[in-house]
């Protein structure tokens, strides 16, 4: 069931994302590269929970459109740090509020105290993996 939650609530994020010329990931990528900016590919990898050569892939098409933008590591020359451009910036400012129309669609079905009773466990199955 929890699967089948997260395909409906995600098909919806990308219905609202579609205007935007943006998947689910490419939104995911730019709102972690704008709360940690510099953060780097290996960093990113855990976080998406998708392969490095995915996270790379992903990271070179952002490039391509003009939204974030590379730079040297200053303490590990192998190493690069993702930073959003301008429009990546404005792009994240304009979708950011998106998850926040889906989790106030889904606290309509439920009362105060059915949510935060689903709210709870889920912490607790996601705790639960997190072992």
């Amino acid at each position: 069931m929890v699967k089948t939650a997260y395909i409906a609530m995600r098909r919806e994020l990308e219905g609202l994302l579609k205007p935007y010329g943006i998947t689910h990931t490419q939104w995911s990528a730019l709102g972690i590269i704008d709360h940690y900016p510099g953060i780097t590919p290996s960093e990113m990898e855990p976080i998406l929970m998708i392969e490095r050569p995915s996270v790379t892939s992903l990271i070179n098409g952002l490039v391509k459109r003009g939204l974030v933008y590379r730079r040297d590591h200053p303490e590990d020359a192998r190493s690069k740090q993702i930073y959003l451009t301008e429009p990546g910036k404005e792009l994240a400012a304009r979708t950011r509020h998106l998850t926040q129309r889906i989790d106030h669609a889904v606290r309509q079905e439920f009362t105060t105290e059915e949510y935060e009773s689903l709210r709870s466990l889920l912490i607790r199955v996601v705790q639960r993996m997190d072992r």
